[in-house]
Parts: C-alpha cells; structure tokens; sequence
C-alpha cells in the first residue's frame, strides 16, 4: 500500500521536526550550564575545605551560549594583582578612539618610573621613549609593572573610574600604582567576578569600544605569555585570550575561551586563606585555577560541538 502526503503536510512536519531538534538543542544547552554550575559549586567547596577562597563567573557572548551567565563562589572583592590592569587596557582604547591618545605617540620612562616584579621596561636605558602600543602589549602580555605604571599617568584615575561608572562596575577599582602603598585606603585596587564579566562582555560587545580596539585587546590577551591557570586547564590548542594575575596569597585568571561564534568570558579569583608566601600559594592555587577552567571546558565544549 502507498501512502501520499500532500506537500503543506510535508512543510508543517518538517517544520515541527525542526522546532523539536531546537527546543531540544536549547534544553541540552541549559541543563551543560546547570550541571557546569553545579560542578563548579562542588569546587569551590573543595577548595574552602582547602582554605582557598574561590569566585567564578562564566557568561555567554555568542552562539548557542549568548546570554548565559553563572557566578559561584565568594561575593566579596579580592586584592586584583594584575588583573586590575584590564581596566587601564580598556580605558586606554577608549581614548585612543576618541582621538585624544593614539598607539604610536610615546611616553618617557624616567629613572623614578621604574619598579620591580615582571618586566622588560625596568632593564633598558632611562630615559626612554616608549610608544603607547608597546607600553599597553607589555602591559598585558608579560604584567610589566613599569609600563603599567607609566601608562596610569597617560590615561589617569579619574578616566579609568569614569568608565568603571560608565559600565555600571560597583566594586572595581584602580586606586594605586604597581607597588604603590594603598595609602589612604582610598588608594587600593579591588575586583571582583561579577564586575569583571561585566567589563568583560562590554569589551567584546563594542559597547564602548570600537570593533578595531576590541580585536587589540583581545589579541594582546592572546599572547599571554603566563600559561599557569586557565592556559593549563583547557587543551593544548583551544583559543583563548586572558589576562593573570598574582601576588603573595592571589592568584588570577579572566579572559575569554574562544570556540568560534560561541566565544565565552570568563572570571577565576583564588585567595589563600592560610599563606601569603608567593611560592607556596602558586604551587597550591594555581591548579585549582585550572582545574575550574577544565571544568568549564569540559561541560560547555559539549554544547559548542553540537
């Protein structure tokens, strides 16, 4: 026996196969992110067993993770270490685009820029011109504290704590130089998971950058040279474009896992709660740094590859 189907009957199956394969698409997106979160809750509870204070924030930006967002762990600020400089790295660019500041005008280095940690400013001759672009790459690629510190007096505190404003950013704050005393209190660096995923989105949203100054940031991210956290949990291979961050008992990662077209951001603050020797606390922290960038890897790749 033959059976015939009128072809409007054919478009109107076709159609509810369709709404079936993306209802159940969605479904399976929702619940990686649910199990994800709920793995990542685990950790962090491992890690207080550790005496290690953990915040996380993950957020969709495109794809089948657009709008997706989870944050686990600790609500409280940290002490940022370099991470903070992301916030100098996005103001910069919103000066260059407003015209005011551009990548090829220099700064002078003097004797009394230079400081001490990571760096390739603080061994070349004083004074020294050096470009803005130079100074902003090695301010991201390798943490050099003296680029940084040069940079805050081109761009300055007000104009970082204006787009801090701008973007709606209620706990993050450049208050102080690289080795700079936070005094009076008022001078101190904070940060925290749900501000830095909001900077995060903005940044690679173009909300208040134009899309060539976004292609910089994350491309200066891309070569990071510290491969110690979220480099060290994902697979060798995987894109990603961060920003670290460490110093006697923190250690940092934030940047983006970029699957393409499904890219995600991503915050990680570790604190010991027990040390704050620079050793000790790397060796401890930093793989559970990476062990929660497996995790995330590892439940939203499954969504990605679908």
């Amino acid at each position: 026996m033959i059976f015939t189907i009128d072809l409007s009957v054919r478009r109107l199956l076709a159609t509810a196969a369709l709404l079936i394969f993306s209802a159940s698409a969605s479904a399976q997106q929702i619940d990686a992110w649910q199990v994800m979160a709920r793995a990542l809750e685990a950790k962090v509870a491992e890690a207080r067993e550790e005496n290690i204070r953990l915040s996380i924030g993950v957020a969709g930006l495109a794809g089948t993770q657009e709008g997706r967002m989870t944050f686990v762990g600790s609500p409280e600020s940290y002490p940022p270490a370099s991470t903070i400089k992301m916030l100098l790295i996005a103001t910069l660019m919103q000066q260059v685009d407003a015209g005011t500041l551009s990548l090829e005008d220099t700064a002078t280095v003097e004797q009394s820029d230079i400081v001490g940690g990571y760096g390739e400013i603080q061994n070349e001759p004083v004074p020294n011109e050096v470009t803005l672009g130079r100074l902003a790459e090695l301010t991201v690629t390798i943490s050099d504290n003296t680029a940084t510190n040069v940079l805050v007096d081109v761009v300055g505190y007000e104009a970082m704590q204006a787009l801090a404003d701008e973007l709606e950013l209620e706990t993050m704050q450049f208050g102080r130089k690289m080795f700079e005393s936070p005094m009076p209190p008022q001078k101190q660096n904070y940060i925290n998971a749900e501000d830095t995923i909001q900077l995060l989105k903005q940044i690679y949203n173009d909300s208040f950058l134009t899309s060539q100054s976004r292609r910089q940031i994350i491309a200066w991210m891309s070569a990071q040279t510290v491969t110690t956290k979220i480099a060290a949990g994902v697979p060798e291979g995987m894109p990603i474009a961060h920003k670290t961050g460490e110093n006697a008992s923190v250690t940092h990662d934030l940047g983006y896992l970029l699957w393409p077209e499904n890219e995600v951001a991503v915050a990680i603050f570790a604190e010991s709660e027990v040390s704050d020797d620079f050793d000790t606390v790397q060796a401890a922290v930093n793989p559970v740094v990476a062990a929660v960038a497996g995790i995330i890897y590892e439940h939203l790749n499954v969504v990605v590859s679908q």
